[in-house]
């Protein structure tokens, strides 16, 4: 028999070896486990507190809500509705929503154009 070849099943060795390890990866486990949990907790603690702080300020404030604003509805008045307060105009549209991918090329360009030429869409058309 050498000492070099493998005998048939477990040894005693390898056998607590297995059960260690095993052991072992079963308290980190729930070490973590419990580290996100607290981690979870505290996030949802502080989210909580966010929340009632941002409640709090909102209600003592003397303007809440932005279309009540007496400078938008200045804004709106005299630059996006002229004579008027049309909250979803063309120009409101335009200049207020926010462009993304192929859109925004077209929108610098736009912007560096004296007033009343519309800028290509990414397509190549122009801007209605």
């Amino acid at each position: 028999m050498s000492i070099l070849q493998e005998k048939e099943g477990m040894t005693r060795r390898q056998f607590l070896k297995g059960t260690g390890m095993v052991a072992i990866a079963a308290v980190l486990t729930g070490v973590f486990a419990k580290i996100g949990i607290d981690i979870t907790r505290a996030s949802d603690d502080y989210i909580a507190q966010r929340a009632s702080g941002l409640y709090s300020l909102d209600k003592s404030m003397a303007l809440r809500k932005s279309h009540e604003n007496p400078e938008i509805i200045q804004i709106y008045q005299k630059f996006l509705s002229p004579g008027e307060v049309q909250y979803l105009s063309p120009k409101a549209h335009h200049l207020l929503h926010t462009r993304y991918g192929n859109d925004i090329p077209a929108f610098v360009e736009e912007l560096k154009k004296p007033h009343g030429e519309p800028a290509p869409n990414a397509d190549g058309h122009e801007a209605a």
